[in-house]
């Protein structure tokens, strides 16, 4: 196969869109698992930082903003701040308390 065979070929997938298609569907592919293991970062740093407000702070009061606190410098520190917002930290840091303790039926049914 000489290099304009190659070059012939690799000029009629571009054209019929072949190579264009391959390539966004692996950008597509990219984003999304990259999303997912965000993710999957944010609920595990959630989980480590009810786990530490649990242990040094007093009231429950001062547990949650050590909690926020503790989430949202793990979010800045791996530029992730503006992919999550302050609610979803929030729903996050409860669900991680529940997690802990034990409380919310839906989440038993989860690890069942």
């Amino acid at each position: 196969m000489s290099k304009t065979d190659v070059w012939g070929i690799i000029v009629a997938l571009w054209t019929s869109g072949v190579i264009t298609a391959v390539g966004h569907a692996a950008m597509r592919f990219i984003k999304a698992n990259t999303k997912n293991k965000n993710v999957l970062l944010f609920l595990q740093w959630a989980d480590q930082a009810v786990t530490y407000a649990e242990k040094n702070a007093a009231t429950s009061e001062t547990k949650k903003k050590q909690a926020e606190m503790f989430l949202t410098q793990r979010l800045f520190a791996n530029n992730l701040d503006r992919a999550f917002s302050t609610d979803q930290v929030d729903a996050v840091i409860e669900q991680a308390v529940a997690k802990l303790h034990d409380w919310h039926p839906e989440i038993k049914a989860e690890e069942k």
